[in-house]
């Protein structure tokens, strides 16, 4: 079992925290922020310290890191600190979860976190510092780079390529054999058939109201 700090105190690091806790072979021992951002002392009742101090309360030789951050920035943030939190000697720990369908043979990068419900079919590459939500689908062959958040129940056809710095919303649809750019965002229920530029925006179309009201609506 191995000691974990879990950078991040909002909600993402709670929720990392439960995985971690509750099913894993990591033991959190406790959360950390930069100094300007430490609001609390304690959170799931483990101490929350400053990142600047962090390796006097954990040192880096008894204790890995895991980088609990969301896509904010297109997820160069999470990719910061992470780079800041080995250079001061911090190993990231991979969390795949033991409900996740993940072929043979698949190896999690540093800072990689799986959920449950996601089906990794088989040579599936994903890139350190990548995040996947629960119940995706990664078809065979893909290629998922660095520093990616995949929110849930996307669909990744066999053969993509998705580029570094990249978010992919609820419900996105990416057809086989098709390259995403990289620093792309993908909004909730796109639908992706060709490839993409870096740097491209694919909005969610949202569903608009009916004229008529609900209870107006015969039974």
């Amino acid at each position: 079992m191995a000691d974990v700090l879990i950078f991040g105190a909002g909600q993402v690091a709670e929720v990392i925290w439960h995985y971690l806790a509750h099913e894993s072979e990591h033991r959190p021992v406790g959360f950390s922020v930069d100094a300007e951002y430490l609001t609390t002392d304690e959170l799931c009742g483990l101490p929350v310290v400053p990142f600047e101090r962090a390796t006097e309360s954990f040192p880096p030789e008894a204790c890995s890191i895991f980088v609990a951050m969301s896509y904010r920035k297109l997820n160069t943030l999470r990719a910061a600190k992470l780079a800041q939190a080995e250079a001061l000697g911090y190993r990231a720990i991979s969390y795949v979860s033991p409900r996740a369908s993940v072929a043979e043979g698949f190896v999690a990068q540093p800072n990689t976190f799986i959920m449950e419900h996601n089906t990794v079919q088989p040579f599936v590459q994903i890139g350190r510092d990548t995040i996947l939500w629960s119940g995706n689908h990664i078809g065979h062959h893909s290629t998922i780079g660095e520093n990616v958040f995949i929110s849930s129940h996307v669909v990744i056809s066999g053969g993509v390529s998705v580029g570094d710095n990249s978010f992919i919303g609820v419900n996105a649809t990416l057809r086989d054999n098709i390259r995403i750019g990289s620093h792309n965002i993908i909004g909730a229920g796109a639908l992706i058939l060709k490839n993409t530029e870096d740097h491209a925006v694919f909005p969610g179309q949202g569903t608009e109201p009916a004229a008529v009201r609900s209870d107006r609506l015969r039974d």
